[in-house]
């Protein structure tokens, strides 16, 4: 019987330790503390019941059922986040909203600062899509603020106020391609893909990658920040601006050239301290 007590025990405590170290891999959100609670019944009330029951005769018996139990739910607990499942009171709060009541014939100026991760991409249609990264973080829940008026017309994204058991490390956004864009945007370690859309002069701000590809139509972009800048080899751009390319561009006194014998389509201006790194893709 002690021999099942320790191993029980011991397995009991290797998932709570293990939920401890996901948690700081950046992969398992706090939140999970919200759906124990929230399940107090199979999760705290057992644990209680032990506590009470301590000095009955039949305890060690009814202490290795309720260790067993919890070893049980907390791995259904784990599992449950690490695939969003929907019982659990943290993924009842759905992060995703969607916009696709935008006109054609406007212009719109994306705005959107903030000290999180941003996955930037495009999608077919019109409006903009927004969803959280499912991963522990300090950005709360994004919403969207948008003008009605003037020109071009200004969409804001900001956090809205969020628990910090809730608070994730970023936000999905996707671009309708159908649209015309204009970007203005501080992000931190984000991921921002550029292709198959109509973009007017753009600046971003932080630091991450950025791939820019060869269905681009982009006039002039603006980079402040460490990044590292991947072009497609359909792409001809001009850097203008300190940074580190590849040794096949050609340094011209106008700037750096991807392609010298085709026409540049793309200046990029680089803000003095930045450190950004251009490649081919």
């Amino acid at each position: 019987m002690n021999y099942y007590q320790n191993i029980i025990k011991i397995t009991l405590t290797l998932l709570l330790l293990s939920q401890l170290t996901l948690y700081f891999l950046g992969l398992l959100r706090p939140s999970i503390l919200l759906d124990y609670f929230d399940y107090w019944p199979i999760t705290i009330l057992p644990i209680l019941m032990t506590l009470i029951l301590r000095r009955s005769y039949f305890y060690e018996i009814f202490r290795n059922t309720v260790i067993t139990f919890l070893i049980i739910i907390v791995l259904i607990f784990s599992l449950g986040h690490l695939f969003d499942a929907k019982f659990l009171s943290t993924y009842q709060f759905d992060g995703f909203f969607e916009n696709k009541d935008l006109s054609v014939d406007e212009i719109y100026k994306l705005y959107i600062d903030f000290d999180g991760k941003l996955n930037l991409n495009t999608h077919s249609g019109l409006g903009y899509k927004a969803d959280i990264i499912d991963l522990p973080g300090n950005i709360g829940y994004p919403e969207t603020i948008e003008s009605v008026v003037g020109e071009p017309k200004v969409i804001i994204f900001r956090e809205m106020a969020t628990s910090n058991l809730l608070k994730v490390k970023g936000w999905d956004v996707s671009l309708g391609e159908k649209n015309i864009w204009e970007l203005d945007i501080f992000s931190i370690d984000s991921t921002i893909n550029l292709d198959n859309i109509e973009l007017q002069s753009s600046k971003l701000t932080g630091t991450g990658d950025i791939f820019l590809g060869k269905n681009l139509n982009l006039k002039n972009l603006v980079l402040s920040g460490n990044y590292e800048v991947t072009v497609s080899k359909e792409l001809s751009i001009l850097v203008k601006g300190q940074s580190e390319i590849p040794e096949s561009w050609l340094k011209a006194s106008v700037g750096n050239l991807n392609q010298p014998d085709n026409p540049y389509t793309l200046i990029i201006e680089i803000i003095d301290g930045s450190q950004v790194i251009f490649s081919d893709g």
